[in-house]
């Protein structure tokens, strides 16, 4: 305590000193601190649903082809959830994109069509409200009803009225009957904003095709759901395939088109995407090291930085120490009082980057929400894990700018630095042998490769955006719109898109116009099989090639 107390006095005698000490502290530490949470909030924290490791996704695979999966159709879904043996339940869902209506604007986000167990097959009971019923999800029940993630309904003040009211998606009024759990994030990091039962698939999920075209779900040849199961306590992982591809081969023998050489076959469950075929999140968590070793190297700069200015600082106090030796004083116990002013600056600016820290990290999901029209579930402020790792980056920024100079300081001539003038003489040839330069080399060479690790990035994101894709988009000019977020028809949407395009293919100056389903490279992609004009290949056949955003003109 007294140490402590000491600690305190010395620091107010130097506020300047202080307060600079502190800021550059709060940066380092900031910065790791920003970069821990948003890491382990997105990628390691445990997900918000009970038992993460029974859940598994099931995947539907052309035993021809292995590296071939598709989704699966309403039917098939009913099947493997009734004659399975080895789940105890199995939800069916997809992502989709919507229109939510706000007051006179529209906006688009994502939404999840799910079967009516969904929520309880992750364990996780609503907010609020009631979760969907069995008869909300058979084929063209079409009762509007929608459940919100919590998010949204904070957006609404929180508002308890909001069970009931009515919500406008696509252009059509829903009833909102629930309100999601806090922190619930689904099977992945990202989180819809609304739930909608399957029972109204049709009436909002509406694909750029004609309706002619269209495969209206609730038909055993569709391929819209994905399926998670949850497996049945006790139920060894050994016997999960053998009694999927059992399953697989009777539907086949049933249902000898549609289920044409299809297997069944299991994968974990993943974090970063959704997709009808087994996901590796490794690709994502890969950058993770990088984040985290940069973060590392910026407070390590900022201890050097701080090391340099303790050092600098001691040769004002080298006659009080000595005088403290003089006076019986240990060396270890100089090394202490030393390191508790390190501790107490090291806490001052964990505060200051903590603060610093949870404030960057919330203006960076922000950013993000900006970019993709996925609710990313972040419950900001001080949690036990932040504040246990932000104090782990106060102890290890003490040992790394107050223990060298502490030991340094604690080893002084008495006798010399008790004469005034020898004194300044014995400190001046001293410091030459102090490694105030090695520090300063130090600095400057992780301040370097930070700037060059920066610096490669930007080159190699220039190099990335300058790529020749084959599109000459010089001159070109790009309008999103989607019809079936006003609730437009398929087909009447279809007459509007063809009819705008004669329109702006008319306007003076413009030389081609065309509509495409998806924007090239851009976030979402759809792939359609095509095959060369005048070629009649065999049933099996593979398909030529695949056209992503296929335009027409």
């Amino acid at each position: 305590m007294n140490d402590l107390k000491l600690a305190l006095r010395q620091l107010r005698k130097a506020p300047g000193f202080t307060i600079a000490a502190v800021i550059v502290l709060a940066l380092g530490i900031g910065a790791n601190t920003a970069v821990f949470s948003l890491v382990y909030t997105l990628f390691f924290a445990p997900p918000a649903y009970a038992r993460p490791h029974d859940l598994v996704q099931v995947f539907s695979q052309d035993k021809k082809n292995p590296k071939t999966y598709r989704g699966f159709s309403y039917p098939t879904y009913r099947d493997i959830r009734e004659q399975n043996t080895v789940f105890s339940d199995v939800m069916g869902f997809n992502l989709a994109l919507i229109g939510i209506g706000e007051r006179s604007d529209t906006r688009r986000a994502f939404g999840a069509m799910v079967s009516s167990n969904y929520f309880s097959v992750f364990g996780v009971p609503l907010a609020r409200g009631r979760t969907f019923l069995p008869e909300e999800e058979t084929p063209g029940a079409g009762r509007a009803v929608a459940i919100v993630s919590y998010s949204y309904w904070q957006k609404q003040n929180a508002d308890p009225s909001l069970i009931g009211s009515q919500m406008m998606i696509n252009g059509h009024p829903f009833t909102i009957v629930g309100i999601a759990p806090k922190g619930f994030t689904t099977e992945m990091i990202f989180s819809p904003e609304v739930w909608l039962p399957l029972g109204v698939y049709d009436q909002v999920v509406n694909d750029f095709q004609d309706s002619e075209e269209k495969t209206v779900f609730g038909g055993r040849v569709g391929q819209q759901l994905i399926i998670v199961g949850r497996l049945k306590p006790g139920v060894p992982p050994a016997t999960v395939a053998p009694s999927l591809k059992g399953l697989a081969a009777n539907l086949e023998r049933a249902f000898p088109v549609e289920q044409k050489n299809q297997t069944f076959v299991t994968a974990p469950v993943s974090r970063t995407s959704v997709d009808t075929g087994p996901a590796n999140d490794n690709e994502v968590t890969q950058i993770v090291p990088l984040l985290i070793g940069m973060a590392i190297v910026v407070l390590l700069v900022a201890c050097l930085n701080l090391a340099n200015m303790l050092l600098a600082r001691g040769t004002a106090r080298r006659k009080e120490i000595a005088i403290r030796l003089a006076l019986g004083g240990s060396r270890s116990r100089i090394v202490r009082q030393l390191l508790t002013e390190g501790l107490v600056l090291a806490l001052l600016g964990g505060v200051g980057g903590l603060v610093l820290g949870l404030w960057s990290s919330d203006l960076l999901v922000g950013s993000f929400q900006k970019l993709i029209p996925l609710d990313i579930v972040w419950l900001s402020g001080p949690k036990p894990s932040i504040l246990a790792a932000t104090f782990g980056f106060c102890l290890l920024g003490t040992l790394a700018f107050a223990l060298g100079p502490a030991l340094k300081l604690s080893r002084g001539s008495v006798v010399g630095d008790l004469k005034q003038q020898a004194g300044e003489d014995v400190v001046r040839r001293r410091w030459k042998f102090l490694p105030r330069h090695p520090l300063v080399v130090v600095q400057i060479a992780f301040s370097l490769a930070l700037l060059t690790a920066a610096a490669l990035f930007i080159r190699g994101a220039n190099k990335a955006a300058s790529v020749d894709t084959g599109l000459k988009s010089g001159a070109s000019f790009l309008l999103e719109t989607d019809a079936s977020l006003a609730g437009y028809e398929p087909k009447r949407a279809q007459e509007l898109y063809r009819n705008l395009n004669e329109r702006f293919a008319a306007l003076p100056g413009v030389d081609h116009a065309s509509i495409s389903a998806t924007v090239p490279f851009g976030m979402i992609s759809l792939s359609k099989n095509v095959q060369r004009a005048g070629v009649h290949p065999g049933p099996d056949a593979k398909p030529a090639t695949a056209a992503e955003g296929l335009a027409i003109h």
